[in-house]
């Protein structure tokens, strides 16, 4: 990937955000629980990346993700998520973002998160390093151990490896923002320990892993496999420095049994 490329995603994205956020917002329900919403906000913003994206590279396509397990083309392809934290932004609580990937031959070549309430950009380009607002990103050090656990994965821990769940809670406090490309843009940055999520799709997770990834991070699953998990299904997913992905993936391995 091009240099200019990437900063012309990364040009495009807070324009976007400016522009279509300042509408009126519409909120529904996605489904009958209440607990899934969808707004005016994420159905505008999926139109403007559909837009503005092909232009940036042509020949590419946008897809979300309802679409990218239906899409069987090849062709390079902008994995989009309009508004990851879409309670959040509903709540009117500070953590939600834009996030976008772009898949050449399905592997991740470029990212940008676009933290919206802060108005941080977060990009990495595969094997060119992290940025933070378009400088190098460089990971904060500090004595707080912090780790972001998905519900989904604290509810198997409690059900499953009760004993693995003490072990956690006896070497860090648990946190969770609501986004997960926030999640691990956040470990990328040195502000959170590490990420473990059991039910993140893949989409949920490849622009925020290829940034910790490009910041020096080792993401993966913490279950052993042979063979990468398919993207529609739960990543059972870690992102951690290297020295604590190994014990860390120990304790979550024990709830998928």
């Amino acid at each position: 990937m091009s240099a200019a490329l990437h900063d012309a995603l990364c040009n495009l994205l807070p324009r976007l955000v400016q522009e279509v956020f300042a509408q009126k917002v519409d909120i529904h329900d996605k489904g009958d629980d209440g607990l899934d919403l969808v707004t005016s906000v994420d159905l505008a913003m999926q139109m403007r990346l559909k837009q503005e994206l092909p232009t940036l590279l042509p020949g590419s396509v946008v897809v979300g993700e309802e679409g990218y397990a239906a899409y069987k083309g090849g062709a390079p392809v902008w994995l989009v998520d309009p508004l990851d934290g879409t309670v959040n932004f509903v709540a009117q609580l500070p953590a939600y973002s834009v996030a976008v990937v772009l898949l050449m031959s399905g592997r991740p070549v470029l990212s940008a998160v676009y933290d919206v309430p802060q108005g941080d950009l977060y990009s990495a380009e595969a094997g060119r390093g992290a940025r933070l607002n378009r400088a190098p990103l460089i990971r904060r050090s500090h004595k707080a151990r912090l780790a972001v656990i998905s519900s989904g994965l604290l509810k198997d821990m409690a059900n499953r490896a009760p004993e693995a769940l003490v072990e956690l809670l006896t070497g860090f406090k648990l946190r969770n923002f609501g986004s997960q490309a926030l999640h691990l843009c956040y470990a990328a940055a040195g502000r959170v320990s590490l990420v473990a999520s059991r039910e993140a799709k893949g989409w949920d997770d490849l622009a925020g892993a290829l940034v910790a990834q490009e910041a020096g991070l080792t993401y993966g699953s913490y279950v052993p496999s042979d063979t990468p998990r398919p993207m529609d299904q739960d990543q059972l997913s870690l992102c951690a420095p290297q020295d604590l992905f190994a014990h860390t993936a120990s304790l979550f391995s024990r709830a998928s049994r």
